[in-house]
């Protein structure tokens, strides 16, 4: 069991360490932009390998858009934080975030048809 998670750890860690190789061979502009946005991002990360995917599907958009000779604005939009927050309400069913508004909603259905609230609400 301990092996299976060491392993795991090591693909993950294998895995990051080439994002961020791929990351490094970005213009300079989108390289900047991208490491701002993942340190926003972060400040929303409940589960880290869901927000990694994230992040993934990010320098995706940003190679393509690069490999086009896009600016990164044009890519992501005068308003980066907006961007980056749309980005993570796409994927919110992986998150944390995504997680705790969905109780929220189903907690809100349960309470309005009178049903018994979970604990602590």
């Amino acid at each position: 069991m301990a092996e299976l998670w060491l392993q795991k750890m090591r693909r993950e860690k294998r895995d990051w360490r080439l994002h961020e190789l791929r990351v490094a061979k970005l213009p300079p502009d989108y390289r900047v932009v991208m490491k701002l946005i993942t340190k926003y991002l972060w400040n929303f990360a409940g589960d880290g390998r869901q927000m990694i995917e994230v992040l993934y599907g990010i320098r995706d958009l940003f190679e393509e858009g690069a490999a086009s000779g896009r600016p990164v604005l044009a890519v992501t939009g005068d308003d980066v934080a907006a961007f980056a927050w749309n980005v993570l309400m796409e994927a919110q069913t992986s998150t944390w975030m995504g997680k705790k508004a969905a109780h929220l909603n189903a907690d809100v259905k349960a309470a309005l048809a009178g049903q018994a609230l979970p604990d602590g609400a």
